[in-house]
This record gives structure tokens, C-alpha cells and sequence, in this order.
């Protein structure tokens, strides 16, 4: 489905798919899943080779970020969310022209469609290419920036949760709080990756845009790209701490956990060394022999029972004397 813009002027775009012009005053398209038929039109149109979802999923410098001529190809990973609500990162390519920018995208991306409204006029923005990327870049980073900010957030909150008194909770729900919280800094550190991807994305095309395009580019433009690369660098620091914190939480988790699961083993220790010497005890009065005095002795079960008690209170008393109950 191709989608035809203009930051000027707000245009309805009758678009004749067996022509080869493009309407006039448009300045952004927006290709999303493009049949063979679009992607026929725009090739004639533009003069250019439209990239297929294979060639936007390199990942080599060369492959995302190239010139053919006029036109500057480029792609990046966009975070996207499934129905499930799981993020996923699905390539976003971009054509840039002097006056037009394409874009070229297999996953809906709320970056993309909500500027399909927020490009619309008296917004004082110039109707040329690299304005309608750098406008739609500046949203991507703004996404990308509310991500970490929830991440922080949620960081905060499993951070209390992590350090919280749990001996009162029992074992059971103790070990399920721990999975719980295991769970979600793995999800968060999974997220903080693909922001991480994506901030890596946009930090190579701003250079990439800023040299290839010096030609026409604006002075307003050149202060932006600036200032949108002082914000991908800002934003970068922010992840790697935020990074480090999460990785600090996974160790202080998994820490906790192992701690749970030595209180078990110690348990399981501590029962199996009061078990044993009764265990002994009655193995030895079990024994078939034919002379044993105790079985004669009236009061030999008694005295069995006591010794088998005495034999299991010894190491429970040492082990509690020692702290371990």
C-alpha cells in the first residue's frame, strides 16, 4: 500500500499506478508492503531499484547506508509490537532525493502512520525530502527515548521488589517471586537491546545524510541533524547505564536464587544426617542373628526407640546450636 504526503499543502493524491510521474507536491511516500505492482510504479517512477525486505535486512554497513546516483539508500531495525504486545525490530528503508523521501516498511510502525497526520500543513515545515526524514527520525528517537523511560521505571519498581524481605513469604513463593522477577528484567534487558539497535541505526544515518546530502542540505536542517546526534549520544550514555543497571539485577536475581536453592540443599543435608545414625541403629537391631541379648530384655524396644531418638536429636541440636535452623 503506497501512501503519498505533502508538508505543504494538504492534498488528496489521485495516483495512476500505470503511469510513470509522481504527483506533484509530494514529497514523502510511504510504501508499506508494497506489491508487485507498486514496486513496478515506483521504479519508474523514481528512476531507482526499489530494496526488498531481503536487502533492508542486512545488516552490513555497505548494504544499509549506499548512493546510487542522486538518491541515498538507507534502512535501520524499528521496534514494532506483535498482537501478543512482545517487541520486535522489522528493517525501515529510506530513499532520500532532494526533493522526496521514500520509505519502505513490512510492519506497522506507529512512527510512520502517526506522521502520516502529523506532516499535514501549517506545520512550517519545507516540502523536500530530507525534512520528511528528519521529521520521522526525530519521532523514532522520541519513541525510543519514552521506551527507556518506562524501562527506568519498571527498573525502579523491580529493583524494590529485588531487595524486598522475602524470608517472611515462605520458600514456595519466594522461588515464584523470584522467577517472576527473573522473567521481567530478562524482557527488560531484551527491550533495552533492540532500543539499543535502533539508536545505533539512526546514529550511522545522520552522518551518512549530514555528508552525502551537503549539497541541499538547509542550514535549519544541518542544525537539526546536529542536535538530533547530540540526542542519539545523550540517549546512548542513558542506555548503558541502564544496561548496567539491568545486568546488576540479573546477577543480584540469579544470586538470590542460587541463595534459595542452597537453603533447600541445606535442608535436604540437615535431614539426611539426623536420618542416618537412627538408620544405623535400627539396621543393626534388625539383623537376623541368632544370639542378640537385647531381644531378650524386656525392656530392649524401649531402650531401641530411645536410642534411635538420641541418635537423631544429636546432630538436630549441633545443627541448631551451629545456626543452620
Amino acid at each position: 500500500m503506497l501512501s503519498f504526503h505533502s508538508t505543504r499543502t494538504k492534498t488528496d493524491f489521485d495516483v495512476d499506478l500505470e503511469s510513470d510521474v509522481l504527483p506533484q507536491g509530494v514529497n514523502w511516500i510511504d510504501a508499506f508492503r508494497p506489491d508487485p505492482k507498486e514496486v513496478a510504479y515506483l521504479e519508474r517512477a523514481m528512476g531507482i531499484a526499489v530494496p526488498t525486505l531481503e536487502r533492508l535486512s542486512e545488516i552490513e554497513s555497505s548494504s544499509r547506508l549506499y548512493r546510487d546516483k542522486d538518491h541515498l539508500f538507507m534502512s535501520m531495525p524499528v521496534i514494532v509490537r506483535l498482537a501478543s504486545g512482545s517487541p520486535q525490530t522489522s528493517p525501515l528503508g529510506f530513499v532520500l532525493s532532494k526533493t522526496l523521501l521514500l520509505t519502505i516498511r513490512y510492519k506497522r510502525m506507529k512512527a510512520c502512520e502517526d506522521l502520516h497526520y502529523a506532516a499535514l500543513p501549517n506545520n512550517g515545515r519545507a516540502a523536500d525530502g530530507p525534512s520528511g526524514l528528519i521529521t520521522l527520525l526525530e519521532s523514532i528517537i522520541d519513541r525510543a527515548a519514552d521506551e527507556l523511560e518506562k524501562i527506568h521505571a519498571e527498573l525502579d519498581a523491580l529493583s524494590q521488589s529485588v531487595f524486598a524481605d522475602t524470608e517472611s513469604k515462605g520458600p514456595e513463593k519466594a522461588s515464584a517471586d523470584l522467577r517472576m522477577l527473573l522473567t521481567k528484567v530478562g524482557r527488560a534487558g531484551d527491550l533495552t537491546s533492540k532500543i539499543s539497535d535502533v539508536l545505533l541505526g539512526i546514529g550511522r544515518i545522520l552522518p551518512f545524510v549530514s555528508t552525502e546530502a551537503a549539497d541541499y542540505l538547509g542550514s535549519d536542517q544541518r542544525a537539526k541533524i546536529k542536535s538530533l546526534t547530540r540526542d542519539i549520544a545523550s540517549l546512548n550514555d542513558y542506555e548503558t547505564r541502564q544496561t548496567d543497571k539491568i545486568q546488576f539485577l540479573l546477577d543480584a536475581t540469579l544470586g538470590l536464587t542460587s541463595i534459595e536453592q542452597n537453603n533447600i540443599f541445606r535442608i535436604l543435608t540437615i535431614v539426611s544426617v539426623m536420618v542416618g545414625p537412627p538408620t544405623v541403629v535400627a539396621g543393626v537391631y534388625g539383623m537376623n542373628f541368632k544370639f542378640m541379648p537385647e531381644l531378650e530384655w524386656p525392656y530392649g524396644y524401649p531402650f531401641g526407640l530411645l536410642v534411635i531418638f538420641v541418635s537423631a536429636m544429636i546432630p538436630f541440636l549441633w545443627f541448631k546450636k551451629r545456626g543452620w535452623l
